[in-house]
């Protein structure tokens, strides 16, 4: 049975579509092609009807000291080039950093990022962005090889434990059906339609032994792409939080974001609206003579809504 859960405890929608899965339960267990690496004895188990991953840390006397302080799921040529945020679930009963490492082909790299759970053996959605960061170009290369989850940083402290994960996935804005980092800027034209997720917030990473704390805003980021010719943003399918419109309301004035909230379903473009064009409010009745009125509102015009701001 295949689950849903992307950042709904954090979106003001959850209305989203996952961009690309790295397992969820359904065709990568262990044993299988692309499943887990037999590290801290990996098992498949099933929680109301769900299959999750279940993993026991232990010492590995005679091997590799770290071999089962860690799970590992091959990746092989995931393309990172698109969609640079890795989310997965987690639960255990400690609170602590947990660490994620992309491992490159025949160790051509090591980007490492951690994210805080705060223990009590709930889920918990944790968040690793990729897309910043002096390696962050690195793991857009063809051939990252391994991810490696470590539930207590690279230390030994968690041996005896047990940990669940589940759900783990490539996640970020999709544009026009692509992943937002594989457009040009400047380069989204007329009505742009958003899928995925879109936030803002910060994480931490490092890649010289300190961790640094560094920050995501997909909402600059997406004006970033945008044109100042664009007319409509359609993010009523995207997942969203920490909503913040400001950026792209500046670079495309009277752009029209269509969210799932204001209910509009069809809406006017600009260049549909002429001189002559008859204005009602949504009870039917004609405003300000027919004219554009200086209200703000939804209205109705040659049949569709439109806002006017």
């Amino acid at each position: 049975m295949k689950k849903v859960f992307l950042l709904a405890m954090l979106f003001a929608a959850t209305v989203c579509n996952a961009q690309v899965v790295l397992w969820d339960g359904t065709d990568k267990e262990v044993g299988s092609d692309g499943g887990f690496w037999n590290r801290a004895d990996p098992t498949v188990v099933e929680e109301d009807g769900n299959k999750i991953m279940k993993f026991t840390l232990k010492a590995n006397p005679g091997g590799w000291d770290d071999e089962h302080h860690n799970a590992a799921l091959p990746v092989g040529d995931v393309d990172f080039k698109a969609l640079r945020r890795l989310t997965m679930r987690l639960k255990m009963t400690d609170a602590h950093n947990v660490l994620v490492q992309l491992e490159g082909k025949d160790g051509a790299y090591n980007a490492e990022r951690i994210a805080w759970y705060d223990g009590g053996d709930g889920w918990q959605v944790m968040v690793y962005e990729f897309a910043a960061g002096p390696d962050n170009e690195k793991v857009t290369d063809n051939g990252n090889n391994v991810l490696a989850i470590w539930p207590f940083e690279k230390t030994a402290q968690g041996e005896g434990k047990t940990f669940y994960v589940d759900d783990i996935k490539l996640e970020g804005t999709m544009v026009n059906g692509k992943g937002i980092l594989a457009c040009a800027d400047n380069s989204l034209t007329g009505e742009v339609k958003v899928t995925g997720v879109i936030g803002k917030g910060t994480y931490q990473c490092t890649w010289d032994g300190d961790w640094h704390q560094e920050a995501y805003d997909d909402y600059a980021l997406l004006a970033k792409k945008l044109a100042s010719t664009a007319t409509v943003l359609d993010v009523s399918e995207a997942g969203r939080w920490d909503e913040d419109w400001t950026a792209i309301q500046a670079k495309c004035p009277g752009i029209v974001i269509r969210t799932d909230a204001t209910g509009i379903a069809n809406v006017a473009k600009s260049q549909e609206l002429t001189a002559n064009s008859q204005y009602f409010n949504l009870a039917g009745q004609r405003v300000a003579n027919g004219q554009k009125p200086t209200a703000k509102g939804l209205y109705i015009v040659n049949g569709k809504k439109v806002i006017v701001k």
